[in-house]
């Protein structure tokens, strides 16, 4: 186990835990997008003082010129019943264009992967896949300890000092067994985790060397 690996749980174990093993994590590309529904909403971020400075001023340009727009944008022409069906319509469009070609990425996309996912999204893998979307399906470290499955990510930009957080993390109970899934055309290094009510989702390391290793500890091997 490479020591940056080691060191990135440095702080993230609970003072009774025991770290078994680490290595670099990669989420699977052709997992399924979380439903709009199940979204976390992202925490809110207070803008920076030279932000804030440009957005008065361009507050200030774009407000003198959004009052003649608005008041156009109420007229009686604008805002009756034709043109807001005309909107609806191009909006329905373009929803549908933009599904067709999602559908056609995740049959690329399943063509390569294999089938990454089961379980619905109330099963433990489906619950796992809204945290892991939620954290920005973060290219990072995972680890197995005595007591838990951890996906950390870093929060720091700068790479030179990395700063760990917990992405996501499982309980080994909830854990029926990490299943090695080498044979994939485009993922070398994934495997798959494998839930205690039968549902399992598909993650991975870089390299097949690191997965087997990985998946060696979780499996007690």
């Amino acid at each position: 186990m490479k020591q940056d690996y080691r060191d990135g749980f440095r702080g993230l174990l609970r003072p009774d835990e025991t770290l078994v093993r680490a290595c670099d994590f990669y989420p699977n590309p052709a997992l399924p997008a979380v439903p709009a529904e199940l979204r976390m909403p992202a925490p809110p971020t207070r803008p920076g003082r030279l932000e804030e400075r440009a957005r008065d001023v361009l507050g200030a340009v774009t407000g003198a010129l959004a009052r003649p727009l608005d008041a156009f944008s109420r007229s009686r022409w604008v805002d009756n019943r034709l043109t807001r069906a005309v909107g609806r319509a191009a909006d329905a469009v373009e929803e549908a264009r933009d599904t067709a070609e999602d559908a056609a990425d995740s049959a690329v996309e399943r063509a390569l992967w294999g089938q990454v996912f089961e379980g619905g999204w109330q099963s433990m893998a489906g619950r796992f896949r809204v945290h892991l979307a939620h954290a920005g399906d973060p290219v990072g470290l995972q680890a197995i300890t005595d007591q838990r499955y951890i996906v950390a990510l870093d929060r720091n930009e700068d790479r030179r000092a990395p700063q760990w957080v917990v992405a996501v993390d499982v309980p080994r109970r909830n854990i029926a067994r990490f299943r090695p899934r080498p044979g994939a055309v485009a993922a070398r290094g994934r495997f798959d985790l494998v839930f205690t009510d039968g549902s399992w989702i598909a993650l991975g390391s870089a390299l097949r060397r690191h997965m087997e290793l990985f998946v060696d500890a979780c499996e007690g091997r």
